[in-house]
């Protein structure tokens, strides 16, 4: 019995804890470029799922995007704010202290 109970013990010790990134969906209403290296920040409409991150915003930074992806994120962001389509976003909102930090967008109908 003992030996049962060591081995449960050791396989919940050993299960690996990850946060998980979850999509965020919205209506950009906001762009703005805020860093000198590319980064930019998005706001959505309303009272949307980015209203418990820091300031309401997902941040775009160059520390968690390769400089391609975050010039293709922009372009993604720009054209659903003109087109006024809705995005998701995929954000680890565990991972920063209530910062939003974006790893994805996509365009969504």
């Amino acid at each position: 019995m003992l030996k049962k109970f060591m081995l449960l013990l050791l396989l919940l010790t050993s299960v690996p804890i990850s946060a998980t990134s979850a999509w965020y969906l919205g209506t950009i209403n906001r762009v703005w470029p805020n860093a000198q290296d590319g980064g930019f920040v998005i706001t959505f409409s309303g009272n949307s799922s980015l209203s418990d991150c820091k300031h309401g915003y997902a941040y775009f930074l160059t520390s968690q995007l390769q400089p391609e992806i975050l010039k293709n994120s922009l372009s993604v962001a720009l054209s659903a704010f003109h087109a006024g389509s809705s995005v998701g976003v995929i954000i680890d909102k565990a991972l920063h202290d209530g910062s939003c930090l974006a790893t994805g967008i996509d365009l969504r109908k």
